[in-house]
């Protein structure tokens, strides 16, 4: 089952990335390159997992999973939000932070030691295969994506909802929110010994984001409106 799931979260993913680039490539939005970029960053992930699944779980598989998947692709999904709604110098400085802090991952990624024995359970992989140093970097990381990505497109359904504007593009941003927390307690599910849900999460999550993202999409150009 953890092998159907993680195939159609992948392609789920790699679809909705594709469409925001070529959204991205047509009005050159700063938001919309992030966003593709972190639903390309997620999408790897998804396929590291498939991978795993179908052939087993490496050091190398897992390194490049936890990296993607783990640490990384929320953090990015949250700043192409600020690019969205911050002011373009708050969305500049936290990308060169978000910038060096995945580097600095990346480092420890490649560095620390993993232990597969700890990572693997009966119910699915976790991230207790690195030291738990690594999660200095890795709950921080989260935290600033998901508060971002949900904190913001929850501010836009209100704001919409308060204007008296409740229709289409508010229940897209409504969706978005619910799809980002969906994310997220697979997450923190993980990290609190019950792994079983993460797959699962992930697939949910990506789904109903795509489906609010769509729903900020005017039918007439298939461009995304700012919220």
């Amino acid at each position: 089952m953890n092998l159907l799931i993680s195939l159609i979260a992948t392609i789920i993913s790699a679809v909705f990335a594709g469409v925001v680039f070529r959204q991205f490539l047509a009005r050159r939005r700063p938001y919309q390159l992030v966003w593709s970029l972190a639903l390309l960053v997620f999408t790897l992930g998804t396929l590291f997992q498939f991978l795993a699944e179908l052939g087993g779980w490496t050091t190398l598989l897992y390194r490049a999973w936890y990296f993607t998947g783990a640490m990384l692709a929320a953090a990015l999904l949250g700043q192409g939000t600020m690019y969205l709604q911050a002011s373009r110098r708050v969305a500049d400085v936290s990308a060169a932070l978000l910038a060096v802090v995945s580097l600095i991952g990346l480092a420890l990624v490649v560095a620390l030691p993993v232990d597969l024995s700890r990572a693997l359970t009966p119910q699915g992989v976790t991230g207790d295969g690195f030291p738990t140093t690594l999660l200095i970097l890795l709950i921080p990381l989260n935290t600033y994506g998901t508060v971002a990505l949900v904190g913001g497109a929850l501010w836009s359904a209100f704001q919409f909802w308060r204007s008296g504007k409740f229709g289409r593009r508010a229940v897209g941003t409504f969706l978005i929110a619910v799809g980002g927390l969906t994310v997220a307690m697979g997450g923190t599910a993980n990290r609190l010994g019950v792994p079983g849900m993460l797959y699962l999460t992930e697939l949910l999550g990506m789904a109903i984001i795509f489906v609010g993202y769509l729903q900020t999409v005017t039918p007439s150009t298939s461009t995304v409106r700012s919220n």
